[in-house]
């Protein structure tokens, strides 16, 4: 009997199969057959850039490189070497790239699937940005960093929240330093990427757009702050931006303190969404989040829809622990799924025996470019 020889299938029938691959699971067994068929993946003509199921990247273990990578669609945990990512910050986003930066205020950007590492300026770089000098201050300095897109893409951009007073900066692959965002409008609580421009919500809830398409960047009030109604039990409000379906929602997750202590120690309690009217500017209250799934936290907040991505229950928020981490308190603890029609908290199946001050847990979208 003659054994087929698997590598000399023509390439447009390998396009053809890699087209219909789904998940990060299913890219990795076609790509481990051989040289060739891993070497579709970089053929601009593949279309190999589609639905790729997130991952929940676990927090660091100690003295280790290995990082684990759960994956709730088969309910597996995968050990992938990340030496890249061994002691540093890490947000996540739905390119499959991480945003990575050291002790020693140096930023890059690590796609922990490929290992492909591409540094950005150090903060060092931006003499205007304050930066602290003891490294123990970079956890409560630089509060979250989000990409525009995949660095393949060269209008990709970085912009990070940095400093106790929720300021901006922003860079792009290859630049030598960071330009500073106007931000006299208040702190800035999380930001997102959205039709050419990051819109970024502050804390007296107001969105605000940076136009960073042209040649002059332009800030731009968005959308006015919404009616909230405040509940007596709160102790801390954190808001998040999140694009799902075209349109624009503003999720409040509601927190309190359970130590009542010296430390403080925070845990979710529930959420609240509204989406933004479009046309009228006007915020409206969602009592059902209908087919989507929201992933928040330490990461670029995003969303899935249900008909893409059944392993995901829809009307459900994933969130991970991105509490700033004060006086060096895990942040491993406030993390779940909740339903959003019944309000309760499930817990994730992993991830809860590693504690880091600063690896936290965060959600991904794997890519193998």
């Amino acid at each position: 009997m003659v054994m087929a020889d698997w590598s000399k299938l023509p390439d447009d029938l390998l396009k053809v199969i890699a087209k219909r691959l789904n998940s990060a699971e299913d890219y990795a067994s076609f790509g481990a057959v051989c040289k060739s068929w891993y070497s579709i993946f970089g053929d601009n003509e593949c279309g190999c850039s589609g639905l790729k199921s997130p991952w929940l990247m676990l927090a660091e273990k100690k003295d280790s490189d290995i990082r684990q990578f759960y994956s709730p669609l088969t309910g597996k945990v995968y050990e992938i070497p990340v030496p890249e990512a061994a002691g540093k910050w890490s947000w996540g986003s739905p390119y499959g790239w991480l945003v990575t930066l050291s002790t020693h205020f140096d930023m890059s950007l690590l796609n922990p699937i490929t290992g492909i590492h591409i540094p950005l300026p150090s903060l060092h770089a931006c003499p205007y940005m304050n930066v602290p000098e003891k490294s123990q201050s970079i956890d409560i300095f630089i509060y979250k960093a989000v990409l525009s897109s995949s660095p393949s893409s060269p209008e990709c951009a970085v912009v990070i929240i940095y400093s106790d007073y929720g300021r901006l900066a922003l860079t792009k692959p290859g630049h030598r330093t960071w330009t500073l965002l106007e931000s006299d409008y208040g702190p800035v609580e999380d930001i997102i990427y959205f039709d050419g421009s990051f819109l970024a919500v502050n804390m007296s809830w107001e969105v605000w757009m940076y136009d960073v398409s042209g040649s002059e960047m332009k800030t731009i009030r968005f959308a006015p702050a919404p009616v909230v109604h405040e509940l007596d039990e709160i102790e801390y409000e954190a808001k998040y931006l999140v694009e799902a379906g075209g349109e624009i929602y503003m999720v409040i997750r509601n927190l309190y303190d359970t130590a009542r202590r010296d430390v403080p120690y925070m845990r979710t309690w529930t959420f609240s969404v509204m989406k933004l009217d479009m046309s009228s500017k006007r915020w409206e209250d969602v009592e059902d989040m209908e087919h989507s799934t929201f992933f928040l936290g330490n990461n670029h907040s995003f969303s899935t829809s249900a008909s893409d991505y059944p392993e995901f229950r829809r009307n459900t928020i994933y969130f991970t622990d991105d509490y700033c981490g004060f006086l060096e308190i895990p942040r491993n603890f406030d993390m779940g799924i909740y339903n959003y029609h019944d309000t309760q908290i499930e817990h994730y199946p992993v991830g809860h025996e590693a504690l880091s001050v600063f690896a936290a847990p965060l959600w991904i979208k794997p890519s193998f470019s």
